[in-house]
């Protein structure tokens, strides 16, 4: 069997690429911290190091990597950092698709109140099923569960302790794509219900950890596929925006009791996707 250069360097970049990374998060002992987040980590590991040879209708469907970049604001702090994914979708299904997206990303904080904090592990997921319209098979729509998972441990540089902030959202997702060769592809989506949890006794055993609710949000992704001599390139955009959650009231001190909720946010990530051949 002929043996492909291109294909060869591609893949001994991305293993080179995802030592660096890993290499990265053991250093600062992340590890340590959580079972759960040991084994989220290697399957985003062991996904990414594996051949991406798929042929686009394989049985087991079609794998992508990607690397991007991650820009999450509140009114009062932000998080931004560079990321890598490893995707999957279904072949063969008829008119139905499902999808998998999972980012592990590296992310520094920062706050005027709070301080700064650099190399926050964040880990994203997206689980979608997909029905195209019999009508219109460039449209598709379904349901789509989303996990954020901010493992913000540690002290800032003005001395306040960080706390894992955890997320699960429901979407109603809506794609275009158009009919070519290379098509481009339009993807929105609308908030159904979301759950935030922040771990605030990780800070003070004192304190109750936070259980709010979500209710409005929306996203808007835009990507095109493009066709090279090195394999399927994929560039990406999207903006996600989720509104104020309810209130909670928790006891912070006896007799004392605090209206605690997860502020408005706004989520932008871009990057590249690609399929060697």
């Amino acid at each position: 069997m002929p043996i492909n250069d291109d294909l060869i360097f591609n893949n001994f970049f991305n293993r080179c690429a995802m030592f660096w990374f890993f290499r990265k998060i053991r250093c600062f002992g992340l590890f340590c911290e959580s079972q759960r987040l040991s084994l989220c980590a290697a399957w985003v590991f062991l996904g990414a190091i594996l051949p991406v040879q798929a042929q686009p209708e394989q049985a087991l469907g079609a794998w992508q990597l990607s690397t991007g970049w991650q820009d999450y604001r509140e009114p009062q702090m932000n998080l931004k950092g560079p990321e890598l994914g490893v995707h999957w979708q279904s072949q063969r299904l008829g008119p139905y698709t499902l999808e998998a997206d999972a980012h592990l990303g590296l992310q520094n904080y920062s706050s005027v109140q709070s301080g700064r904090l650099n190399s926050v592990l964040n880990l994203d997921t997206h689980w979608r099923a997909l029905r195209a319209s019999t009508d219109q098979p460039q449209w598709q729509y379904g349901l789509t569960l989303h996990s954020h998972a901010n493992f913000f441990r540690g002290t800032t540089s003005l001395g306040f302790g960080g706390y894992h902030r955890l997320s699960t959202q429901l979407w109603l997702p809506v794609r275009w794509h158009s009919a070519s060769a290379q098509p481009w592809a339009v993807d929105a989506g609308w908030l159904l219900w979301g759950e935030h949890v922040s771990r605030l006794s990780q800070v003070n055993t004192n304190l109750q950890d936070v259980t709010n609710q979500q209710r409005k949000g929306a996203y808007l992704q835009i990507s095109k596929k493009v066709k090279t001599d090195h394999g399927e390139m994929e560039p990406y955009a999207r903006l996600a925006w989720v509104d104020d959650s309810d209130v909670r009231w928790v006891t912070v001190a006896p007799g004392v009791d605090r209206g605690d909720y997860e502020p408005r946010n706004n989520r932008l990530q871009v990057g590249l996707k690609w399929r060697i051949r």
